[in-house]
Parts: structure tokens; C-alpha cells; sequence
């Protein structure tokens, strides 16, 4: 059994968070310096570790700050030595009988089994790459009990040799301890071992932008875009709306699950949303004129099934109006110069629009997110950074500041 005890800090190189050895000088380490590849950096973020290895595994031990690092370090070493002498039993888990454990295959499949049943065809596509490739090509031992903080932080950074994206990894690391939580191992990581990322302010269409794309609109395309705004639904919720799900009396639509077309609403809660009166009316008006039936889908396609290339008549209303930026190349190399193809319109942007505004105009934070579907209130806290409201544009104009830049 090697126990020899060494310590490490944990820092931001390049986005990453790697574990670092610390700096020593005359038998002492020097506060906040660790070598990175053979360099000494001064690094004061980030946290020291204790590190040894004990029946053939490395196991590392975090330690609350710099300066119970010796101590920590010297009890450490007194109980590995107990242990190697016998004082203490070793600190291997008891084996657990084969008949029990589930290798990691089976795991990935019978949960990527579930999340086909379970949930959407398009959760089951995103989770799939991510278990069925990613971790299987990461996690090289047997089981899934196995498991250790290490190679979490090895998956991490396997997906990141991969090219991905910090925002990317974070979502595929929520996906991989999903997975473990549902066989028992828990947690996993630290809160600082999740990928740092910019959380971006979420796009909107400007008063302008919508205006010009009604004005060039169809009448079927006018009637798809006001009830994108006027809604903020998803665009999978958007084609499988049907009259029934219109309370006209009391200008509410909703979210509801549609087993014909096999469709669950995100996070399984059917939800209602308030649609203003004009748009109650138009709606009204748009079902007589069709003699549609409650159970007609609102914005079907030309066989009378879910439409699902809502995308597309947003692109091409954009492009007959002139409104695309002409700079945009799609990875199959078409220009937004040439055709419907600019990435600066698109559904979704119209339910970032329906969040903003309503927060601009001072609906609250929790009927927000009720409105929206959002099971987490931090999914519906992100509008928050794009908001402005007219008292703060007031006092902004009414300060000093404005005085001397006018």
C-alpha cells in the first residue's frame, strides 16, 4: 500500500479547472503559487487538496483553507500510517457481491431505455450522444458503483479535449450525474467543479423588427407570430395547441398533453397562460372563418398534422422584409444574404420577447415562471439581466451623467 501525501490546489487555467501541485520552498508552501506545466503561477482562487494514493487509488481531500493545510496534512499522515500498520482498518469499501452491482453498459442502457419511454423523442436524442458515446468512451471502469469524484472531472475533461463548449459540458454533466443519482451515487462533485460559462442576456425582437415582419406577413403567417408573442409558447407546444385549448371567455390558453400525437408538456405540467383581448378576438374570428373544430389543430400543416416547420415561415417573412443582416452562414454554407437562412430569427426568440416584456411591464418574478413552465425559478431569473424599467430609464436621464454627455 503507497500512501504517500502530497498537496494540490485546484485552479482556473484556460477556462478549466485543473489540480495543480503546490509550490514548496525551504520545506514550506508558498501561499497561492502552483507549478503549471513546470511554471510557477500565482493562482488565488481556487482550493487545496490533500493527495494520496491507498490500495491502488488515488483519493484526494479537500481542505478549508490555506492555512490548515500543515495540519490537516500532518493528521492525514498519522492515520495512513495507523492504517499501514493495522491500528486502523483500511479505508477500501467493503466489496459488494456481484449479483448486486449493475456495470456501467447496463446502466446506459436502461436509462437511455427510460428516457425513450419517458420523455420526448428530443430529450432521448440529446441524451444519447451524451451516454452512449461520450461517457462510455470515459468511464473505464466496471461498475457504476465504481464511481468516483475523478472521473466526473475526467469526463469533463474529455469532453472538453472534444471541443466542446464550457456551457455545453455543463449540460452534459447535469445528463452523466442524472444517470448516477438513479443508481444510488450521489454526490459526486464539488459546486466549483462545474463548468464556469457566460450566461448571455437572452435576444429579443425589437417594436421595429416585429412591425415590419406583420406588415410582410401572410395572413396565416400575421396569425403565427402574434401568437408566438402574445403566448411564449415552445415551439413543440405551438403546434400541438387545438381550439379546445382556447378559453375564449376567459382569454386563457393552455398547455396540454396530446397522446395522438404522442406530445407531454416539458416537466409533465399542463399550464395556462393569458392572451389579450385583441388576440382573443382575431383568434375567434380566424376559427369561424376556417369552421374549425375543437379538436382541428390552430396551426396545422397542409395535412391537418403538427406543423413543424414554424421555423422556416419565420425565416421567410424575415427575408421577403428585408430585415435579415446579411452576414450569416449556416454550417451548410448558406448565406442569409441569398435566401431565409439569417440565425438572428427564430421561435424561440419570440418567447425570450414574451418573458422580457412582461418583466418590463412589472409582472412578477413567480407568475412569470408559472406562465412560462419553468419547473426552476433561476430558468426564469435569466430575463431579469436584459430588463429595464422605465423608473430606472427615468432616473438615468435625470442624473448627472446624462447632463454631461448631452
Amino acid at each position: 500500500m503507497r500512501s504517500a501525501l502530497t498537496s494540490s490546489k485546484r485552479v482556473k487555467v484556460n477556462g478549466r479547472w485543473p489540480f495543480a501541485p503546490v509550490v514548496e520552498r525551504n520545506g514550506k508552501i508558498v501561499r497561492d503559487h502552483v507549478l503549471v506545466k513546470g511554471r510557477d503561477e500565482h493562482h488565488p482562487e481556487g482550493r487545496y487538496y490533500l493527495e494520496w494514493y491507498e490500495d491502488g487509488r488515488r483519493h484526494r481531500e479537500p481542505v478549508a483553507a490555506f492555512d490548515l493545510v500543515l495540519a490537516a496534512a500532518r493528521a492525514k499522515s498519522i492515520q495512513l500510517k495507523a492504517r499501514r500498520a493495522g491500528i486502523l482498518p483500511s479505508a477500501k469499501p467493503p466489496a459488494v457481491p456481484s449479483t448486486a452491482r449493475i456495470t456501467m453498459a447496463a446502466a446506459i442502457d436502461k436509462y437511455l431505455d427510460y428516457i425513450k419511454v419517458q420523455r420526448s423523442l428530443r430529450t432521448y436524442r440529446t441524451y444519447r450522444p451524451t451516454l452512449d458515446v461520450l461517457l462510455r468512451n470515459s468511464y473505464t471502469k466496471t461498475y457504476v458503483d465504481e464511481v468516483t469524484r475523478d472521473d466526473i472531472l475526467k469526463f469533463m475533461g474529455d469532453c472538453f479535449d472534444r471541443g466542446l463548449g464550457a456551457r455545453t459540458v455543463y449540460d452534459k454533466l447535469v445528463v452523466v450525474l442524472q444517470l448516477f443519482k438513479r443508481n444510488g451515487q450521489t454526490e459526486l462533485v464539488e459546486s466549483n467543479d462545474w463548468p464556469e460559462y457566460v450566461d448571455t442576456i437572452r435576444p429579443i425582437y425589437e417594436p421595429e423588427e416585429i412591425g415590419t415582419m406583420l406588415r410582410h406577413a401572410e395572413p396565416d403567417e400575421e396569425m403565427l407570430i402574434k401568437f408566438c408573442l402574445a403566448s411564449g409558447f415552445r415551439d413543440r407546444e405551438i403546434r400541438h395547441v387545438v381550439w379546445r385549448d382556447i378559453d375564449f371567455r376567459n382569454c386563457v390558453v393552455r398547455v396540454t398533453a396530446k397522446p395522438l400525437w404522442k406530445f407531454k408538456p416539458k416537466n409533465y405540467e399542463e399550464r395556462a397562460v393569458p392572451l389579450p383581448r385583441a388576440m382573443i378576438e382575431q383568434l375567434e374570428r380566424w376559427r369561424a372563418n376556417r369552421n374549425a373544430v375543437p379538436s382541428e389543430l390552430v396551426f396545422p400543416n397542409t395535412k391537418g398534422k403538427p406543423n413543424s416547420l414554424h421555423i422556416e415561415i419565420v425565416k421567410d417573412v424575415a427575408y421577403r422584409a428585408k430585415l435579415n443582416c446579411g452576414q450569416c452562414v449556416t454550417k451548410h454554407g448558406n448565406q442569409c444574404v441569398d435566401g431565409p437562412h439569417c440565425q438572428h430569427f427564430f421561435l424561440h426568440k419570440f418567447r425570450h420577447t414574451f418573458a422580457t416584456e412582461h418583466l418590463r411591464h412589472g409582472v412578477d418574478i413567480r407568475t412569470l415562471q408559472s406562465w412560462m413552465g419553468h419547473r426552476d425559478i433561476q430558468s426564469t431569473m435569466v430575463y431579469l439581466k436584459g430588463i429595464h424599467s422605465k423608473d430606472a430609464l427615468a432616473k438615468v436621464n435625470a442624473g448627472s451623467l446624462a447632463a454631461y454627455v448631452a
